[in-house]
């Protein structure tokens, strides 16, 4: 069966998830009110930085336009607006219910209305509720469909993902045929379950991460009072089958991108509600919230003590590696912090130096350029990558703080670099 899909909300997981069913063969209508947007995509320039996108997007088929109208024709119709999140981490549902609003002129009596954006537990139900309640005649299946794309490898997890979770409007239900055509394009398991149970599951991934993230920064902070190297013990954990090779245990500054953060406060206020114990989510936001004081003690004392209006060079301005995104970024708190105190020359593949800020560097090794040190808080390939000796010739003092891992202690001391990483000795 070949299904017209259409996608609204043209941010990132509407994007990815427009462009990829579109490259697997299935008529794609993508809508949304931006007409730049819009207009961008169909000039196959994607405005969110993604790993593979602008390849896919320029041979992917789909139909960009800002008429809704366009869903009439739609078996499937999938609301994928990215959720946003205020400035509390809170999530800010009105971008999405203006969607809602625009789309239900336009649903055929019996489309199969897929909601893909990351929503609090017990949204799925309230809105296939309001949407019957407005639209009488509306009969089709409302179901929830859990986003676990990760910013940077969005399109390859896309195509091939792990497993897709669903949520319906019992614990037990078969999707309709215009669905299953849908979902027989992956070739993965398919997890059925409630919509309250779909939802949290989402929430849960994030938690797990996030408590994972916890660890790791209470270890590394054991290791750097004890002598002891989290790089040696990371791989010994990691051969332990109860924790396995591919676990999220990395130190780092704290959270950051918004979505974790998002869904923390979330569970936090189910919890509250609920009368569940919260405490747990209570400890992971404060602990992160505080990882950004290893920083700044690491830059006093390294970078900033016995000298005058320093010059620091800075690799990495986005939260993480492959993506623009600033959104709880430990560099900008950073160059705030620093303003008046040092003069910095940042570099970032992708995402905006704030020029008034920083001196925006071409490239990492012109950052480096005359600095009194290098600080590194984007995990980016390019950096672990660089020639360590021309860093070393470059910098006028050789001092590294690496906030975020990604140069090898080893090869930084063997260029000649005195190496400041989280969870190592001295």
């Amino acid at each position: 069966m070949t299904v017209a899909v259409g996608v609204v909300g043209l941010s990132h997981l509407g994007i990815v998830t427009g462009t990829g069913l579109a490259s697997l063969g299935f008529p794609v209508v993508a809508v949304d009110s931006d007409a730049e947007v819009v207009k961008a995509l169909a000039a196959a320039r994607p405005p969110v930085h993604e790993p593979g996108l602008p390849e896919l997007l320029a041979r992917s088929g789909a139909a960009f336009t800002t008429d809704y109208a366009g869903l009439e024709r739609c078996g499937v119709v999938l609301l994928a607006a990215d959720t946003v999140t205020d400035d509390r981490d809170c999530s800010e549902l009105s971008s999405l219910e203006a969607h809602v609003d625009k789309i239900l002129p336009w649903l055929a009596a019996d489309t199969v209305l897929v909601l893909m954006s990351q929503v609090p537990v017990g949204y799925t139900r309230d809105l296939a509720e309001r949407l019957r309640a407005r639209r009488p005649d509306f009969r089709g299946p409302v179901y929830y469909w859990v986003e676990t794309l990760v910013i940077g490898d969005a399109v390859a997890r896309f195509r091939a993902p792990e497993r897709i979770i669903l949520g319906g409007a019992e614990a037990e239900w078969e999707p309709d045929a215009r669905l299953r055509a849908v979902l027989d394009a992956f070739a993965c398991p398919k997890l059925r379950m409630s919509y309250e149970s779909a939802e949290l599951t989402k929430a849960a991934i994030n938690l797990y991460l996030s408590t994972s993230l916890t660890f790791a920064n209470a270890l590394a902070d054991l290791c750097e009072a004890s002598g002891a190297s989290m790089r040696s013990i990371l791989p010994a954990l990691r051969s332990d089958a109860r924790i396995g090779p591919r676990a999220y245990i990395r130190p780092g500054l704290g959270i950051g991108g918004g979505n974790l953060e998002r869904d923390l406060v979330n569970l936090g206020e189910l919890a509250a509600r609920l009368h569940v114990d919260g405490s747990l989510l209570e400890l992971i936001l404060k602990s992160s919230r505080a990882r950004y004081g290893w920083l700044t003690r690491a830059v006093e004392r390294h970078l900033l003590a016995g000298r005058s209006r320093p010059r620091i060079a800075l690799w990495g301005v986005a939260y993480k590696k492959n993506t623009a995104s600033t959104r709880n970024a430990p560099s900008l708190r950073l160059l705030a912090d620093l303003r008046g105190r040092a003069d910095v020359s940042a570099y970032d593949p992708a995402a905006r130096v704030p020029p008034d800020l920083a001196s925006v560097a071409a490239s990492a090794l012109e950052a480096a350029h005359g600095a009194d040190g290098l600080v590194v808080l984007t995990d980016w390939d390019e950096f672990a990558a660089q020639d360590l000796r021309a860093v070393r010739a470059a910098l006028r003092a050789p001092v590294v703080v690496d906030g975020v891992g990604v140069l090898d202690p080893a090869a930084v001391a063997a260029a000649g670099l005195r190496y400041v990483g989280i969870g190592e000795p001295g």
